[in-house]
């Protein structure tokens, strides 16, 4: 494994980048290479000492046209190669959906800080996330900002670590090295105030952005937690490679 290990970013839109993930990593000694998807920039390819983030976007992994099935072959590369990935929102779909596992509607859209009836968005852990390193040190509940319309359907193929009441797998593992997670932990105040001018679906609940300042410092802490966990776990894995 090369000195540094390298976690390759895959941004779908300019608007959800790596967040404070880029700073976890840079801060540990990681390289980064950042890959957007909406310019000709080729994918990179699984090689040794390199972990994967996907990031999430307002696509479908569905989607039959642009580069979604070329991400989504991509993820398949990375799964049989038992390669360190994480995906996020859209990616957690695209690895799951690389994995056989199906897309579909979400019973209801979760959006933003707070449900319908004003309560913060919350993850509850399974037994399974209880005992897994990812969720160490992590309260249950855990808060999370939510933006997403489609979910992944459970099978055998998905083991929840942490879930909801409209949407049950919120943080899973679909392979001995490649985890996802369906909410936001990621923010920072730039990407937060950002999202809440540019997309649409924010809008509908656009007072919640008066919410920013105490939600991000709230989350703040689980995120650096919970992505700590997962860049220490990758290391580790890229290490033994």
């Amino acid at each position: 494994m090369p000195l540094k290990p390298e976690l390759c970013v895959v941004q779908t839109i300019p608007r959800e980048g790596p967040g404070l993930i880029g700073d976890l990593a840079t801060d540990r000694g990681w390289q980064m290479q950042l890959t957007q998807l909406w310019t000709r920039q080729p994918l990179p390819q699984p090689r040794p000492g390199r972990a994967f983030l996907l990031l999430g976007g307002p696509a479908s992994a569905n989607d039959s046209h642009g580069r979604m099935p070329e991400l989504v072959r991509l993820c398949e590369s990375l799964l049989e190669q038992q390669v360190p990935v994480m995906g996020i929102c859209l990616g957690l779909q695209v690895l799951a959906k690389a994995r056989g596992c199906t897309i579909r509607p979400a019973r209801q859209r979760e959006l933003g800080w707070l449900d319908g009836q004003g309560r913060p968005w919350q993850l509850h852990h399974t037994q399974d996330g209880a005992r897994h390193p990812l969720l160490r040190n992590l309260p249950n509940p855990l808060p999370v900002f939510q933006l997403h319309g489609e979910e992944v359907a459970s099978n055998d193929r998905v083991q929840t670590m942490a879930s909801s009441p409209l949407c049950h797998n919120q943080i899973v593992a679909l392979g001995p090295a490649a985890y996802g997670v369906q909410g936001h932990m990621e923010l920072d105040k730039d990407m937060v105030e950002r999202w809440f001018i540019e997309d649409e679906d924010l809008h509908t609940i656009s007072q919640q952005a008066e919410l920013n300042g105490a939600g991000l410092e709230k989350l703040r802490p689980i995120g650096r937690t919970f992505y700590g966990n997962w860049l220490e776990m990758a290391a580790g894995q890229l290490a033994l490679a």
